[in-house]
């Protein structure tokens, strides 16, 4: 079980995957969306739209 290094929030698949795509492809530790969000002074919702963006286009990191 992996959790957000900020806020402890347990990730899914999808909150490492984009932490990974927007922020360092070999990362060990991860935010979850929301403290991506923050972190990126960005609404939830531009994180949550990239996300489905990658699913689209066929990015292997989202499931």
């Amino acid at each position: 079980m992996t959790c957000c290094k900020e806020c402890g929030k347990i990730l899914g698949i999808d909150d490492i995957a984009i932490y990974r795509r927007l922020i360092h492809r070999e990362a060990e530790e991860f935010l979850c969306r929301n403290c991506l969000a923050d972190f990126l002074k960005v609404d939830v919702g531009e994180i949550n739209d990239k996300i489905e963006y990658f699913k689209r286009i066929g990015c292997t990191l989202f499931k």
